[in-house]
């Protein structure tokens, strides 16, 4: 069967005659549309175009072709134009060649594994862009990757089309059995006093509102093992572990000039562009002079979410500056000392530590701006060390009581 459709007009006496022969023939007939007297607009089957010559004789119509739709006008034209059909078969292989490769890796779920070291392992285990996917063996990786990364507690691998999914659940390591090597007491880091304190293992040493030295032990990693009548029978020795709070002062000082350099733009930016290919590089801007900037921006070939071709292209956009003296007022200056006192609390609250008071003064002195005082903080703290082992207590006999 020829696929296709042919628009046609026809044109006679007898129109009606010839459609109705060519209904007789069990011709299919679509659309038709009366556009005159004498005319009428019909599709038809390019196989029962071909039929329609000894009818359009007998009933001495005219059929004039107005519109040509379906594959086999197509390789017609195509046939004319080899090499736009040479084209699109080499497009089609391509695609199909394509279609059984990897070129994407995507992996979910992990936290404490970041993806570039589970790409680099994914590496090792011969895993590349570009390979055949009927060589990837997901069952194997997927256990692979839990023997090298004991965190990991689930793994399922796929292939999606010409996308590697992991999806990775993640857990706590299995906590490694004690030795001698793993016992240690707790000790403090600051001077000050006991804000709170949650002994989880070992013996602690101090409490809530007591004052403490730096270096001072705070939670032991002593045991004491008493009988019932409370004297101590033996040691045991744990790895001491604890949240220990202390409320601390620490000092700030910082101090700054009011007489300032400021960069003022010279001219108009300039933009440049460059581009990367492997150690290759074509770069169109000048060299580095003084008094400029340089603000770079990259473009990397990303092909897929972690395939990235070795062709990186961008801009390089030089402003050439002037420098110009600014004297701070006593309100500016000010306003920039509590700015860069707000950095520093926003540093500490970052690594964990509660600021409770703040008694910093801000002064000007002269030509520079001065901020000296101290910061009330409460700080967890807990430096690990090995445990000093005490001997153990002498067994009792009957004769001690």
């Amino acid at each position: 069967m020829i696929p296709g459709f042919v628009r046609v007009s026809v044109t006679g006496e007898q129109c009606e005659r010839f459609l109705n022969l060519c209904r007789g023939r069990d011709m299919e007939l679509r659309k038709i549309i009366r556009t005159g007297e004498k005319e009428f607009h019909v599709t038809l089957k390019v196989k029962d175009f071909w039929k329609i010559s000894p009818l359009r004789r007998k009933t001495g119509v005219h059929i004039h072709i107005l519109r040509k739709k379906g594959l086999v006008f197509w390789l017609l034209a195509a046939n004319r134009h080899k090499l736009i059909l040479a084209g699109l078969l080499t497009m089609v292989c391509v695609l199909i060649f394509l279609s059984g490769r990897l070129w994407n890796i995507h992996i979910e779920g992990n936290i404490m594994n970041p993806t570039p070291e589970l790409l680099k392992f994914l590496e090792k285990e011969g895993i590349h862009y570009g390979m055949s996917k009927k060589k990837i063996r997901c069952t194997s990786l997927g256990e692979a990757m839990r023997r090298k990364y004991p965190d990991i507690t689930w793994v399922s691998a796929k292939l999606s089309g010409t996308q590697l999914i992991f999806e990775i659940r993640e857990g706590t390591t299995p906590p490694e059995e004690q030795t001698e090597e793993t016992f240690c007491s707790l000790f403090s880091e600051v001077e000050g006093t006991v804000e709170k304190i949650i002994t989880r293992r070992g013996t602690p040493l101090v409490k809530e509102g007591d004052s403490v030295e730096k270096g001072q032990e705070l939670v032991s990693g002593i045991l004491n093992i008493t009988d019932d009548s409370q004297q101590v029978v033996r040691y045991e020795y744990v790895h001491a572990d604890a949240d220990i709070y202390i409320r601390h002062n620490v000092s700030y000082y910082d101090t700054f000039s009011l007489d300032l350099k400021k960069k003022v733009p010279d001219g108009k930016a300039r933009r440049f562009f460059f581009l990367q290919i492997g150690n290759l590089r074509l770069d169109l801007s000048p060299g580095v002079r003084k008094n400029e900037e340089r603000l770079i921006r990259e473009y990397p070939a990303r092909v897929t979410e972690n395939f990235i071709l070795p062709v990186l292209a961008g801009t390089v956009t030089v402003q050439k500056y002037a420098l110009q003296k600014e004297t701070l007022t006593e309100q500016a200056a000010k306003k920039q000392a509590v700015q860069r006192l707000y950095n520093y609390e926003e540093k500490l609250i970052q690594k964990g530590v509660q600021i409770s008071e703040n008694n910093v003064k801000i002064e000007i002195n002269y030509q520079d701006c001065v901020s000296r005082g101290t910061l009330n903080v409460i700080e967890k703290t807990g430096r690990e060390a090995p445990t000093e082992k005490k001997a153990q207590p002498k067994e009792r006999t009957p004769e001690d009581g």
